[in-house]
């Protein structure tokens, strides 16, 4: 059925699991890495207690557990306001008319990790998929519409999600900078204003793109 499925356990991460894994790393990148070990700054656990993102992992089911790897979820909403006209209607076009709204429900991957002993077997597309399968659960007590990533830009990255069936909101970094560039007008947010000041829009490329899945694709549901 699949690496995950067969060979190991699924919960909710926690210090005790972490402890009793072998050592593990995803030196791909530091951040992630640093996001799912204890002891770290602004790690799994402190968003766990601020209920902002739950963690989950999958370790053998061995003696001595290794982590294979861990993703965090969190709800958040679609927002298609800042949208143009012309991609807001393609991507309202799978929405009744009665139910459309300028932002729908969604489940955010925050982060996503295969650690570096398990890269190799293409364990991520396993994953997503059972994440997948976890946001479309009957027994859910919250609805979600799409499944959302804010995905580091480059080739390969967007690759993979574009494999596992996620789109673009935005039809491109020009039109994603154009959106916060006038968000950004129409804000306080200093971090935003900086931005754009050190970097003009002509020449800024997303550090991230945002991607959706729709999940009711998978849903049974009449």
């Amino acid at each position: 059925m699949g690496y995950l499925l067969d060979n190991c356990l699924f919960a909710r991460l926690t210090a005790d699991i972490v402890d009793q894994c072998l050592p593990f790393q995803c030196s791909k990148d530091s951040d992630i890495d640093s996001f799912f070990h204890n002891g770290t700054k602004d790690n799994y656990s402190d968003y766990n207690k601020e209920m902002m993102g739950y963690s989950h992992c999958f370790y053998t089911d061995s003696p001595i557990p290794e982590m294979v790897c861990a993703f965090s979820l969190s709800h958040t909403a679609l927002r298609t306001a800042p949208l143009p006209n012309n991609r807001k209607n393609r991507f309202n076009k799978s929405i009744p008319n009665n139910k459309r709204r300028s932002q729908y429900p969604a489940i955010l991957i925050g982060q996503l990790c295969v650690f570096d002993k398990f890269s190799h077997m293409n364990i991520g597309e396993e994953m997503l998929d059972l994440i997948k399968t976890l946001a479309i659960e009957e027994t859910n007590n919250c609805a979600a519409r799409y499944l959302v990533v804010d995905a580091v830009n480059n080739p390969k990255v967007l690759s993979f999600y574009k494999d596992n069936g996620f789109q673009f909101l935005f039809s491109s970094d020009t039109e994603e900078l154009e959106c916060l560039h006038n968000i950004a007008k129409e804000t306080s947010f200093r971090k935003i204003k900086r931005f754009f000041t050190k970097q003009p829009l002509q020449i800024a490329k997303c550090k991230t793109r945002l991607m959706y899945f729709d999940l009711i694709l998978l849903s049974t549901k009449s």
